[in-house]
């Protein structure tokens, strides 16, 4: 019998993107820009304290983009958690490993015969990795399955992931955090559902849209109501419920799915090739989603021979690789705890950010420079709306990170000199963070609103130091 083969294109769009006391009602924040601007020119250490921040840790390295020379540093050899900055070092590991032009599989496989429509044998869902798949795409599969002239399977309909499989990312994080989803070979819609809880005593069932998804959420608290975001726990099997009902809508039967391994001798009948990963890691850099960095990494490792690994042995492994590859680069194949930074165990000195931002701008991807890859200041709302002012607009190309207590900046400067510079900075209170790990009510309205007041206070001092650095060098 012959097979027929087609590939599928993918449009990309992402959408994203320790005592249990409470904590202390925020500082009053005291300084304009023109104040912090100021205050910079003499003594960094007077700008923080005038926005209440003399009692966190920061440091910071900026250099010369081109000779390497250091400009101004701060702490530059300490360790800082790096939050969403993280994704940097993955996917410059990632682009060098699989190359820009990588593409992702997600096929059906068989094994059997076809005769009056029913196919004897198995059929597989099997992918390795891509984190763009959506609902078209599934019903694209179940179409061509169509086509082909299947309408029922005698025997085994298969899932499979070539990547491990991980219900989250990372356990003490919130499991019904969308951010926390599961991830594996098989991708869905980023992973991502939305549950509806009915407000009131209205007696009506909560469901999922997709409802197929039901059974793989995280539990919610009973007061939960509404329509909110939820993580997937098993996206594998989402997918191929999906492609279950897809098919029943073109009149194909298939049984319900079964995880497993592809058998010996099957062969494709229809693919969904990815995006180049350049796109991929482009449109993952600007919305920061981490299911699709931690693919992207496990992928990574996987092509270096490293298979059946946790996400921090996947993350070590690509550490390697970036110790082998960028010039001066020590001691980083044990910093990260995952390839996103959803994490607070990880630590990266801001010397060896900047070490690989400055690896990753000599470096031509299928033609494309780092730097073009990053977003810029003064588009839309990155940088939550900062570096809109004609001073500072453009001339950022940078990957912000944020998690309660944490704040990274790590990127590209276009100073009014003409001198292109890299810089990381960081900032991090432990005491803070560690008090909101072990608070009841961390994640209370209030207890976010301390947290938010900190973040902009943050925001404010980050942005007064750019600014001063495209100004003075």
């Amino acid at each position: 019998m012959k097979i027929n083969k087609i590939i599928l294109p993918i449009v990309v769009c992402l959408v994203l993107g320790a005592c249990a006391q409470h904590l202390p009602l925020p500082p009053r924040q005291t300084s304009s820009a023109a104040s912090l601007d100021s205050l910079l020119a003499s003594d960094e250490l007077s700008a923080a304290r005038s926005l209440a921040l003399s009692d966190i840790d920061w440091g910071y390295l900026l250099i010369d983009a081109k000779s390497g020379e250091v400009l101004m540093s701060r702490a530059a050899d300490k360790g800082f958690p790096p939050a969403s900055t993280a994704k940097v070092p993955t996917m410059v590991a990632a682009l060098g490993i699989l190359g820009p032009t990588y593409r992702f599989t997600t096929q059906l496989l068989a094994k059997g015969s076809l005769k009056a429509g029913v196919l004897s044998g198995d059929l597989v869902l099997a992918g390795d990795g891509d984190p763009l798949p959506s609902v078209g795409d599934l019903r694209a599969l179940a179409i061509r399955l169509r086509d082909i002239g299947v309408t029922r399977l005698d025997g085994r309909f298969i899932y499979a992931s070539s990547l491990p499989v991980f219900a989250e990312i990372e356990p003490e994080q919130p499991a019904t955090e969308p951010y926390n989803q599961g991830l594996g070979g098989l991708n869905i819609e980023f992973n991502r559902v939305t549950l509806t809880r009915s407000t009131g005593d209205t007696g009506t069932v909560p469901y999922t849209t997709p409802s197929e998804a039901i059974d793989l959420i995280p539990d919610f608290p009973p007061s939960t109501t509404g329509r909110l975001e939820s993580s997937v726990r098993d996206p594998a099997l989402l997918a191929a419920q999906m492609l279950q009902r897809f098919a029943l809508a073109e009149g194909i039967s298939l049984p319900d799915p079964v995880s497993g391994t592809p058998p010996d001798g099957a062969v494709s009948l229809a693919q969904i090739r990815s995006q180049p990963l350049i796109e991929i890691v482009r449109a993952g850099l600007e919305y920061s989603n981490n299911m699709v960095a931690e693919v992207i990494g496990l992928s990574a490792s996987r092509a270096q021979g490293v298979t059946d690994q946790s996400l921090a042995r996947s993350a070590d492994t690509l550490g390697v690789w970036l110790e082998h590859e960028v010039p001066g680069l020590k001691h980083f194949a044990t910093t990260l705890a995952n390839h996103s930074g959803l994490s607070t165990v990880s630590r990266v000195t801001p010397r060896q950010m900047t070490q690989i931002l400055q690896y990753a701008l000599n470096q031509r991807f299928d033609g494309w420079r780092f730097d073009s890859l990053l977003s810029p200041g003064g588009r839309r709302d990155t940088f939550r709306g900062r570096f809109k002012d004609p001073a500072t607009a453009y001339r950022i190309w940078a990957k912000s990170g944020t998690m309660r207590y944490i704040k990274g900046l790590t990127g590209y400067l276009d100073a009014e000199s003409g001198r292109r510079l890299i810089f990381a900075l960081f900032m991090y209170d432990p005491e803070l963070r560690a008090r909101l790990e072990n608070d009841p009510e961390r994640f209370s309205l209030q207890s976010r609103k301390l947290s938010t007041d900190w973040r902009n206070r943050t925001d404010a001092f980050e942005e007064a130091l750019i600014k001063h650095w495209i100004k003075v060098f």
